[in-house]
């Protein structure tokens, strides 16, 4: 099974836009389009299970891509991550994996 893809919302300057639906992660996780800047991308994560769980960005392919960044979300939460691409991006995507009670998506401010 391939990972998930998670498209990027866009969100107008001077305007708003509806959050995206958060996408639960498959058995191997999901890729967030990051083509966009890297400091105005949202990556949501919202936990639907019942106790804490870890969400996992993997190390990108760059030559900043040295370690993945593992984070607690409280069960019945929802926290909002910002991702230096250097560190995170390969192939034009963040990849994320974590439990499949994990749900996500991601949003680009203008």
């Amino acid at each position: 099974m391939a990972a998930t893809r998670i498209e990027l919302t866009k969100i107008p300057l001077n305007g708003g836009a509806a959050l995206p639906g958060l996408t639960a992660l498959s058995a191997d996780g999901a890729e967030i389009d990051f083509k966009g800047q890297d400091v105005k991308t949202v990556i949501l994560v919202e936990n639907g299970g019942s106790a804490a769980g870890d969400i996992t960005f993997k190390a990108g392919n760059g030559i900043q891509g040295v370690a993945d960044l593992i984070a607690s979300v409280p069960a019945g939460k929802t926290m909002a991550f910002v991702l230096e691409s250097g560190a995170f991006k390969a192939n034009g995507a963040v990849k994320v994996t974590g439990a499949t009670t994990m749900k996500v998506g991601a949003l680009l401010l203008p």
